[in-house]
């Protein structure tokens, strides 16, 4: 049953990356110099960036909740504090842009 946990965890640990590095792809190198190359507006890349900040949490307490019960457990809600933290900073200044207050 050890076995089966582990495998479990790593194939949802191996989601979260993937996930997370076609994120950070989109919102560090395609929004911010893609778009304007483009020509679409810098507010396109605030807003998609924030509808991915929001994907990202989701996923986060989504994968939480499905790792519990498994080896992950505690290595992923270290890493997931982490990441909530700096995520939501980034969802704040974003909406912060959107709203016109910075």
């Amino acid at each position: 049953m050890q076995s089966e946990d582990i495998k479990r965890g790593d194939r949802l640990f191996t989601g979260s990356v993937i996930f997370v590095s076609v994120r950070c792809t989109l919102q560090y190198i395609v929004l911010p110099f893609v778009l304007p190359l483009i020509g679409l507006r810098s507010d396109w890349s605030v807003g998609i960036s924030v509808l991915i900040d929001i994907i990202a949490l989701t996923t986060i307490a989504y994968n939480v909740r499905r790792l519990w019960h498994t080896s992950w457990r505690w290595r992923y809600i270290g890493l997931a504090v982490v990441m909530v933290g700096v995520i939501a900073f980034m969802l704040y200044q974003d909406a912060r842009l959107l709203l016109g207050a910075a």
